[in-house]
């Protein structure tokens, strides 16, 4: 991807790993607020918490240097109307101070179990997947993905996915058709 230089709004080390995975160059990463839950429990808030990250990352960015922000936000949802199932997925948001995309990630259905400990106690799925996993920090490493697959899919592979969806219209000229 021929891009500007990147600000990432986390400095989660899956989600950096990812932004490289995603584009070969090395993001700035700045701890900003996603302005919502620290566990989003819908798609509207996990969307919300990347548009969030996006744009403040950028308002943090020493300019013209960074052009285009980023954020990057996990959540769960709960799909009440065809699989009764808790997913996990993975959402990122591109800003550039005019131009607003967002790219989403592989939806993984996880154990009802553990989506209904997450929403009932009020904590993090990174708390339950260190509990399982006896790691702690799981988040910044393969993160729930890598537990459930054995390692096959992690963290940063789905956050990869996200952010290419996202930046492809920055870099596509077949966004530019008239």
């Amino acid at each position: 991807m021929n891009l500007p230089p990147l600000i990432l709004g986390t400095t989660n080390q899956a989600k950096h790993a990812a932004v490289i995975l995603a584009t070969g160059t090395e993001p700035l990463g700045v701890k900003v607020s996603s302005g919502v839950s620290d566990q989003p429990l819908s798609e509207h808030e996990t969307i919300q918490g990347a548009i969030n990250r996006a744009k403040n990352a950028w308002e943090a960015s020493p300019r013209p240097t960074y052009r285009i922000g980023l954020g990057l936000e996990g959540g769960l949802h709960y799909d009440g109307m065809y699989t009764q199932q808790w997913y996990l997925f993975s959402v990122c948001a591109a800003w550039d101070g005019t131009r607003l995309t967002i790219g989403k990630g592989l939806y993984f259905p996880i154990p009802n179990q553990i989506g209904e400990r997450v929403q009932q106690e009020g904590i993090e799925l990174k708390t339950v997947i260190d509990e399982l996993s006896g790691t702690t920090n799981n988040n910044h490493k393969e993160g729930a993905y890598g537990l459930f697959t054995a390692g096959q899919v992690t963290r940063a592979n789905v956050f990869r996915d996200a952010v290419i969806a996202a930046l492809t219209p920055f870099t596509s000229p077949l966004y530019n058709l008239k």
